[in-house]
């Protein structure tokens, strides 16, 4: 006869990305204590291999203090983090085995700066494969991830910085890329919010002001476009203290001569 059916792996979910959101099977952690039991339990979930010793945990987040004081100020920091969790499941999720603090291998786990990534991974795999469609399903599943930047609510970790510019970075090269393509496809209203979205985030990014000038144009709004390049201009003198360059001069000039762009 057929043995007992297993029972799936708990699943762990984490979003780091904006707001912290974490989840047992869908049972939501609740009473989050202070913004240090978040970035402890971000840092685990990001150093995964190998794991974390516990004069990592000591140095990164109390580098400044006396072993002894680290030692108690980390014991305390895990006693209010399996407190948080035990909100969302009864059993254990941070462990400490062989040296190091690790979430339970019983879980399955899942990120939402790994999926993040991932999705921009596949999205540019299939740009190079020339799939438009996959590429734009992709990079739109992945800006849909992206609600705020890494570790929002806890900005000062010195940990976390290099984690959150370069989760930044991708995800104004994702903005771009998704915007060229639908530029490239005639799809000009969908290219123009993502282009707002990006000067917005990024408003010395004079190719993204240059591609929302043609996409105000070609919806025939070229009085927005003229107005565009004057943000723009605003942008690179009050940040950079320089003028526009030639390229989106001479778009401008095109665009007063009502010739097309």
């Amino acid at each position: 006869p057929a043995g007992p059916a297993a029972h799936p792996a708990p699943q762990l979910a984490i979003a780091l990305l904006g707001s912290l959101n974490v989840s047992v099977d869908g049972v939501p952690a609740e009473g989050w204590n202070g913004h240090r039991t978040r970035s402890l339990l971000a840092f685990l979930a990001t150093h995964r291999d190998p794991w974390p010793h516990r004069e990592a945990l000591m140095g990164a987040f109390w580098p400044d203090s006396a072993p002894e004081a680290a030692r108690n100020s980390l014991g305390v920091a895990l006693h209010q983090l399996r407190q948080t969790l035990r909100t969302a499941t009864g059993d254990p999720v941070v462990v400490f085995s062989c040296g190091t603090y690790r979430l339970c291998p019983g879980l399955g786990l899942w990120l939402d700066s790994d999926e993040f990534e991932l999705r921009l991974c596949t999205a540019r795999d299939a740009e190079d494969r020339g799939d438009k469609t996959v590429a734009v399903t992709d990079y739109e599943q992945a800006l849909a991830l992206y609600r705020g930047e890494f570790l929002a609510e806890s900005p000062y970790e010195e940990w976390s910085a290099l984690y959150r510019e370069r989760l930044r970075l991708a995800h104004l090269d994702a903005l771009a890329r998704l915007s060229e393509l639908h530029f490239t496809t005639g799809r000009y209203v969908p290219c123009a919010e993502l282009c707002r979205r990006l000067v917005e985030l990024d408003p010395c990014r004079e190719s993204a002001h240059r591609r929302l000038m043609r996409c105000l144009s070609r919806i025939g709004q070229p009085h927005l476009a003229i107005l565009q390049f004057r943000s723009c201009a605003k942008a690179l003198r009050a940040e950079l203290g320089i003028p526009p360059q030639r390229e989106t001069a001479a778009l401008y000039d095109r665009l007063r001569a009502d010739l097309p762009v």
